[in-house]
């Protein structure tokens, strides 16, 4: 017999649970099935030894301290720090949008982006001529 197992079981018992309850809540926390029922069987003979003396003298309950009450403290308001301002719904747009010069610098990438991959398509489908001029230039 265990006696951290006795005392967990008298602890259950003492709270109101079962013995079965008390008994696979041990056995699902890891104990062994047999050392579980080893002390079930002991805390029965120790209920039994005790129930004479028990109807002799009825149980009084337990006493317990009373709560010294502490003055609650004044709750101040808790303050929310916003780390970023993901998850928050904007309809302002940001500033370099509402200007119309932006508008036009994007124009302007759009329109160079389009005339390199121009060149660059056209430097693989001329590639043998672009290298017969550079063969002739630097010989």
């Amino acid at each position: 017999m265990r006696e951290d197992i006795l005392g967990a079981l008298k602890s259950a018992l003492i709270r109101g649970e079962t013995l079965k309850r008390a008994m696979m809540t041990l056995y699902n926390a890891g104990y062994k099935k047999n050392e579980i029922e080893e002390s079930a069987a002991a805390l029965q003979q120790i209920i039994q030894q005790q129930k004479p003396v028990a109807q002799a003298k009825p149980l009084q309950p337990i006493q317990q301290p009373a709560l010294q009450q502490q003055p609650i403290a004044k709750l101040q308001p808790k303050t929310i720090q916003r780390v970023s301002g993901y998850g928050q719904t904007s309809t302002k747009l940001p500033p370099n949008f509402e200007k119309p010069s932006s508008k036009i610098k994007i124009i302007l990438i759009i329109l160079s982006l389009i005339i390199l991959i121009g060149i660059l398509v056209g430097a693989f489908l001329f590639s043998s001529e672009l290298i017969e001029i550079l063969n002739s230039a630097f010989n």
